[in-house]
């Protein structure tokens, strides 16, 4: 599943983010999310890409440090 209409808190660029259930007995998704082209200057790169195991995209942790709240 790709997750659309994410935003960086740092410097406001797209991010894209993916899940998958690697196992099909796994209950939760595992993410990534990222820019979608890394910009040089955002603050926020060093905790990119955000990755693990969670129910929804943001409840991973450091989420609400990287996107911002959803429309």
């Amino acid at each position: 599943m790709i997750h659309a209409s994410l935003v960086c808190r740092g410097c406001s660029g797209t991010l894209y983010a993916v899940s998958t259930i690697c196992a099909p007995a796994a209950r939760l998704p595992t993410w990534e999310v990222d820019h979608d082209h890394t910009p040089t200057s955002c603050p926020l790169h060093p905790l990119l890409p955000l990755q693990g195991v969670a129910a929804h995209v943001y409840e991973l942790p450091e989420a609400t440090r990287v996107l911002s709240e959803p429309a």
